[in-house]
């Protein structure tokens, strides 16, 4: 318990901020709406944590980043075949320090006299794990889940497929499992795809599951 300042507690109650911690926030909302799988270069850098979280209005559209020297890319793409995924939306939570002061209200402020929180900070909502822990059928890649309201899941591979590509040059086949999360207006599919589908070419296919849960916020507030 911090020794001065405010205490509060989340839904779960799990201490949420003191005057020894800062709440990431919302940083930036962007929405695209591109006709086919595109690219974002995220505007984060690796000097402060960052969390992204990503839907579209388009079922099965995959989410995955990739950092190349200093920047971080996020793609989006309709797994294994393409096409336009709809209305991309994309959430950058992170620390803005200082938080900026609002003509009236509350605001709080660090031991090193930072101001941290005020009543116009959008503070991030806890991710919540889909999937459970020690199954066969609902973990990993195998987590397909829909639930009521507005979530955006956060981008992350949930395990990997591969094979071998049959003819007369036969060669190795693997993609990546990934995230997705399709916003339909009242509900979001929570699921996961793969970025280069193992199609009728493709022999001796297997799959290997990462056992991990799918991380998703919900948004609506945002």
């Amino acid at each position: 318990m911090a020794t001065w300042g405010a205490l509060f507690t989340d839904q779960y109650g799990n201490p949420w901020i003191t005057p020894d911690t800062t709440p990431m926030c919302l940083v930036q909302k962007v929405v695209l709406t591109p006709s086919t799988g595109e690219t974002y270069n995220l505007p984060v850098n690796s000097s402060s944590p960052f969390i992204i979280a990503c839907h579209a209005t388009v079922n099965n559209v995959i989410f995955f980043i990739n950092k190349v020297g200093s920047t971080y890319t996020l793609s989006y793409q309709v797994a294994g075949i393409g096409g336009s995924p709809g209305a991309v939306t994309i959430y950058i939570f992170g620390y803005v320090i200082p938080q900026p002061l609002p003509k009236w209200g509350v605001a709080i402020w660090n031991a090193a006299g930072q101001c941290i929180l005020t009543n116009e900070t959008k503070v991030m909502n806890p991710p919540v794990g889909y999937g459970t822990i020690g199954s066969t059928t609902d973990i990993g890649y195998l987590v397909d889940k829909t639930v009521s309201g507005k979530w955006a899941v956060l981008p992350r591979v949930m395990g990997i497929v591969t094979g071998v590509y049959s003819g007369s040059q036969a060669r190795p086949y693997s993609s990546p499992i990934d995230t997705l999360a399709y916003y339909d207006g009242n509900s979001t599919r929570l699921s996961a795809g793969t970025r280069v589908a193992p199609g009728g070419s493709i022999i001796n296919v297997g799959y290997a599951n990462s056992r991990d849960q799918i991380f998703a916020i919900e948004v609506s507030r945002y």
